[in-house]
C-alpha cells in the first residue's frame, strides 16, 4: 500500500496485525468507550479498516462507516445553519448519503434516536459500533474551535449515556489519548483500551509475504528474512523481538514491488538488495517527504528544512526534542511542523508530564542517519501536481485555520482545472475559504461563479444552496435587505431544504420582517417539530416581539444549551419573565465567544438593563453595535442606541 492507509477493501491483502484486531475488536463490543492508540504511522486507520471491521458480523453488529471529526467538502459551508463542526463532520461520515444541511441542524443523541434500531435474527437489539478515526483532530485544531470540541465531549457522554446499545472506538495519536482517558466526564463509562506499537519480527514477515498469497509471486525463505534484518538494522545474531515500524517497511515493501522487473515472480536475496535496498529506499523516502513540505510550505527550500531539521532535532548523533511555540517551532511556522508529522519526519514526544508543552522529534531515531547532508542529498524531482491534489492540501490548510495557503492551493488547483463540474467546486470551496476568514466579498463573488458553473450543468439543487450561501454571506456583511431575493430564489430550486429557509427567516427578522420570519419558522416546524436552527431562531424572534414565555418554551426544546449566543437570548427571556437570578446565572457563564456577536452583546446588556446596572448595560450595548461577527441588524441597532441613550440620562 505505501504510506496510503488499506481501506475495508484490501483486507485480503493486510497480514501481520491479526491478533490486534481481534482483541481491539472484543474490547470495542464489550465496553461503552473504547481508546485506541498509538504513534502517527503505526496503522490505526489501517487497522480499523481492513482488520476490525471485517471481523464484525452485520447481522449482529449495526456498523457504522468510520467517523472523522473534520470534514472536507466543497459544499458551500455558508449555506448551513450554525452548526458544532466536530458534530458536522461526524454526522457527515457516519451518514454520507444524508443531506448535510439536514446534519448540520443535528446532535449526536438526536441522530441516534433518528437511526433506525437493528434487531438479530431472535428479534434481540444489536449492538450499535461507531468509531471515530484521528480523533486528535478534535485537540489540535485552531483556537477557535476550542468551545466546539467541548460541547462536542458533551454531546458525546449524553449519547453515551442514554444509548445503552452504542459503543464507540476512538482512535487517536498516543501523544493526545490522556485527553480522552483523563477527561472527567468520561471517568464513569466503562472503558477500554489498547496501545498499537511496532511489529514485532514474525508478524513483520506476515506483512511481508502475506500480501503476495494467490498472486503467483512468492519470496524466498532467506529473502524475507533479509528484509527483515535489513529493516530491524540487525543480522542472524541479533535478538528475534528486534520491532519494525510499519511504515518503513510499507515504504520498503512498495519500492520493491514497482522496481521489481515484469518476468520475476520468485523473489530472491539478490532482488532485496537491488530492488529494495532498505538504506536506499528510506533515504529516497526522507528526501521526497522533505521536499514534499518544502514545496508546500517554503517555496521549495528543501536543502534550508534539511538543514533546520539537523540543527534542532540531533546532538551528538542522537534525537532530540523541541518545545512547541504559539505559532512557530525553533523558527519554523508550525504549519510546517504539522506537514513533517504528516508525512512521519516529525512526531510529538511521548511521556511528556499532563499539561506540559508539548514537544518534537524525529520520528524514528535511524532518521539520525538519513536526513543527509546538502551535499550528499539529490536533487527530489517531485511530480507535478493534479488539481484535485492541490484541491485536498487547500482542504487540509483550510481544517487547520491557514486561510492564505487554503487560498494559494485552490487557485492552484483552479488554474490547472479544465472540467467546468471540478471548477464549480473549486470556486465553492474557495467562497469557503472567504468565508470562514470574514472576506464577504470574496465569498459572494466565488458563490457566484461556482453558481454560474452548475447552472450550465443543471444542478438545480447546487444553484440553490450557492444561492443561499451569498444570501448569508450577505446578511454577515449587514445586507440583510440583499440577502433575502438571493434566498427567496435558492428556496425555489431547493424547496425541501430546511436549512435555507431557516437562514430566509433569518434575513427576513434582520430586515424587521418579524411575522414573515415566524411564518417561515412556523412552517419549518411544521414539518420538523425538532429543528434545532428552526427553534433556535424562533425562539430569539419571539423574543423580539416581546413573547418570553413561548421564547422560553423553545429555549427548553434546546436544552441543554451550549452556544454563548444562545444563552444570552435565554438569558434575556428568563429576566423579563422575572427570573433574574437564573438570568445572571447564565450570563455569568458565557465566554470570549460572545466578544464580536453583536446579538449575544445586546442581549447581555438587556439582561443587565433589567437589573438596573444602566452603566454596565450601556458598555455592552456600545461593544454590540460595534460588532461584526455577526453585527447588529438595525432594529436590534435601535435597541442598543436606545440603552446607551438611557444610560447616559441616568
Amino acid at each position: 500500500m505505501g504510506l496510503r492507509a488499506f481501506r475495508r477493501q484490501d483486507s485480503g491483502k493486510f497480514f501481520g496485525r491479526e491478533r490486534e484486531a481481534y482483541e481491539v475488536c472484543d474490547l470495542w463490543r464489550s465496553n461503552q468507550l473504547t481508546v485506541l492508540y498509538g504513534p502517527s504511522g503505526a496503522g490505526k486507520t489501517s487497522l480499523l479498516n481492513a482488520g476490525i471491521l471485517p471481523l464484525l458480523d452485520p447481522s449482529q453488529n449495526d456498523v457504522l462507516p468510520l467517523g472523522r471529526l473534520s470534514y472536507s467538502s466543497v459544499f458551500p459551508s455558508a449555506a448551513l445553519p450554525e452548526h458544532n463542526p466536530h458534530v458536522f463532520a461526524l454526522l457527515s461520515s457516519w451518514s454520507p448519503e444524508d443531506s448535510p444541511t439536514r446534519l448540520a441542524g443535528l446532535t449526536l443523541s438526536q441522530f441516534f434516536r433518528n437511526r433506525p434500531s437493528r434487531q438479530d435474527p431472535y428479534g434481540d437489539p444489536v449492538l450499535r459500533l461507531a468509531a471515530i478515526d484521528q480523533a486528535e483532530d478534535l485537540f489540535l485544531g485552531s483556537g477557535r474551535h476550542a468551545p466546539y470540541r467541548e460541547w462536542f465531549i458533551d454531546q458525546l457522554v449524553e449519547v453515551l449515556r442514554r444509548d445503552l446499545d452504542l459503543r464507540v472506538l476512538i482512535s487517536i495519536r498516543d501523544d493526545q489519548v490522556n485527553m480522552i482517558l483523563r477527561n472527567e466526564r468520561l471517568n464513569d463509562m466503562s472503558k477500554g483500551r489498547f496501545a498499537l506499537g511496532p511489529l514485532e519480527s514474525a508478524a513483520a514477515h506476515r506483512a511481508i509475504v502475506g500480501p503476495l498469497t494467490g498472486t503467483g509471486y512468492s519470496y524466498a525463505d532467506e529473502a524475507a528474512q533479509r528484509l527483515l534484518q535489513d529493516l530491524s538494522g540487525v543480522r542472524d545474531d541479533a535478538p528475534e523481538s528486534k520491532v519494525i515500524e510499519p511504515v518503513q517497511l510499507q515504504v520498503v515493501c512498495a519500492r520493491l514491488w514497482y522496481s521489481l522487473p515484469p518476468d520475476v515472480t520468485h523473489i530472491t536475496v539478490e532482488h532485496i538488495i537491488e530492488y529494495a535496498n532498505v538504506r536506499r529506499s528510506l533515504e529516497s523516502f526522507v528526501d521526497g517527504m522533505i521536499a514534499e513540505a518544502a514545496r508546500d510550505h517554503l517555496d521549495g527550500d528543501a536543502v534550508g528544512l534539511r538543514a533546520w531539521l539537523r540543527s534542532n532535532f540531533v546532538a551528538d548523533s542522537t534525537r532530540t526534542s523541541v518545545q512547541r511555540g504559539d505559532t512557530h517551532t525553533a523558527g519554523m511556522p508550525n504549519e510546517v511542523i504539522a506537514a513533517l508529522i504528516d508525512r512521519h519526519i516529525l512526531t510529538p514526544r511521548e511521556g511528556l508530564a499532563e499539561g506540559a508543552v508539548p514537544q518534537y522529534e524525529l520520528s524514528q531515531e535511524s532518521l539520525i542517519h538519513l536526513i543527509r547532508e546538502d551535499d550528499g542529498a539529490p536533487g527530489v524531482t517531485l511530480s507535478e501536481r493534479t488539481p484535485e491534489e492541490h484541491l485536498h492540501s487547500a482542504q487540509h490548510a483550510l481544517r487547520e485555520g491557514g486561510f492564505a495557503r487554503a487560498r494559494r492551493e485552490g487557485e492552484k488547483a483552479l488554474a490547472l482545472s479544465v472540467s467546468s463540474r471540478l471548477r464549480a467546486e473549486i470556486e465553492s470551496f474557495l467562497g469557503n475559504v472567504a468565508f470562514a476568514d470574514a472576506r464577504y466579498d470574496a465569498a459572494i463573488d466565488h458563490y457566484r461563479r461556482a453558481s454560474a458553473l452548475f447552472e450550465l450543468d443543471g444542478q438545480t439543487e447546487a444553484v440553490g444552496r450557492l444561492l443561499a450561501a451569498v444570501g448569508r454571506s450577505h446578511r454577515a456583511r449587514g445586507e440583510s435587505r440583499l440577502a433575502i431575493p438571493e434566498l427567496a430564489s435558492a428556496v425555489q430550486r431547493a424547496p425541501d431544504d430546511a436549512g435555507i429557509r431557516t437562514e430566509l427567516a433569518w434575513a427576513l427578522w434582520y430586515c424587521g420582517h418579524s411575522q414573515a420570519a415566524l411564518d417561515v419558522l412556523n412552517n419549518v416546524l411544521h414539518h420538523d417539530g425538532n429543528s434545532l436552527p428552526a427553534l433556535r431562531a424562533r425562539a430569539e424572534i419571539l423574543l423580539d416581539l416581546g413573547r418570553p414565555e413561548e421564547a422560553l418554551s423553545d429555549f427548553g426544546r434546546l436544552q441543554p444549551i451550549r452556544e454563548p449566543w444562545v444563552r444570552a437570548a435565554y438569558a434575556h427571556a428568563l429576566a423579563l419573565v422575572g427570573e433574574p437570578g437564573k438570568a445572571r446565572r447564565e450570563i455569568a457563564a458565557l465566554d470570549a465567544a460572545t466578544d464580536g456577536h453583536g446579538p449575544a452583546l445586546l442581549h447581555t446588556a438587556l439582561v443587565e438593563e433589567q437589573a438596573s446596572n444602566l452603566h454596565v448595560a450601556a458598555e455592552l450595548a456600545r461593544r454590540a453595535l460595534g460588532a461584526q461577527a455577526p453585527p447588529l441588524p438595525p432594529h436590534l441597532a435601535r435597541t442598543a442606541e436606545r440603552i446607551i441613550r438611557g444610560s447616559s440620562g441616568s
